[in-house]
Formats: C-alpha cells, structure tokens, sequence
C-alpha cells in the first residue's frame, strides 16, 4: 500500500512541476501569443490544409 502512495504523490508532485513551468512561461513571455500548430498540415508542403472534417466551404 505505501508504494502506491509514493507513486501517487510523485505523478502529482511531476505534474504540479510541469504546471508551474507552465504558469512562468506565461508570465514571462506576456507579449507574445501561443498559437497552436497546424494538425493536419500536407505532408508533400508542409502548408497547413484546409478543413478536413468533411464539409464544403462555400
């Protein structure tokens, strides 16, 4: 049963480190703007594709 406490407090403890390093990235870089990257980019370009959920532009 100890084992898993430990474990469990050391996911916690990693995930509250990464959510920290998060916060300062934010607070340090408050000029800039986080842009999310393109997911479905072309594999021949590298240019981001359109919508490829299956509809139509109009």
């Amino acid at each position: 049963m100890n084992t898993i406490i430990i474990v469990a407090l050391i996911a916690v403890g990693v995930v509250g480190l990464m959510m920290a390093g998060l916060g300062l990235k934010m607070l340090l870089h408050k000029e800039k703007e986080f842009k999310r990257p393109c997911a479905n980019a072309d594999p021949k370009t590298g240019r981001c594709a359109n919508c490829t959920c299956g509809k139509k532009k109009k």
